[in-house]
């Protein structure tokens, strides 16, 4: 595990910031498909907007590591997830949800509050450097 989340770590921002406009593509088309389409339509609704955009979070924050924790990204992301809704809203088998908004906040907010509690143990001394913060995060 260590070494994924080294190998994480050195991958260039170029490519992480490739793979987050994918990823922001692939999540906009996968909202914007008929229901019955969806492959993933026996997860529930809610889980899927609070995994999307924990998923999301992840990637913009590997995207721009010199950025620091700031308010541009859980803005950004809030706002593309009211552009989602829009978007559903406009068509004429989805409709536009307050529910999945805040399901989109809470992702944001569980990936803060777990990347952040991260960052206080590396800060205390408790871990270092990431790999090991992982490893006593998740007990490996």
């Amino acid at each position: 595990m260590n070494d994924l989340i080294t190998t994480l770590q050195a991958t260039p921002p170029s490519t992480w910031q490739i793979l987050s406009v994918c990823a922001l593509v692939f999540a906009l088309f996968m909202s914007l498909i008929p229901g019955k389409w969806d492959p993933t339509r026996f997860i529930n609704d809610k889980v899927k907007h609070v995994l999307t955009f924990m998923v999301l979070s992840l990637l913009i924050d590997l995207a721009f590591p010199a950025a620091g924790v700031c308010w541009w990204k859980p803005a950004g992301l809030m706002a593309f997830g009211v552009f989602i809704e829009v978007c559903q809203h406009m068509t004429r088998y989805r409709h536009f949800s307050f529910g999945d908004i805040l399901a989109n906040g809470v992702g944001i907010a569980l990936y803060m509050g777990i990347s952040t509690g991260i960052g206080s143990l590396a800060a205390e001394g408790g871990c270092q450097p990431w790999p090991e913060c992982m490893g006593v995060l998740f007990n490996l």
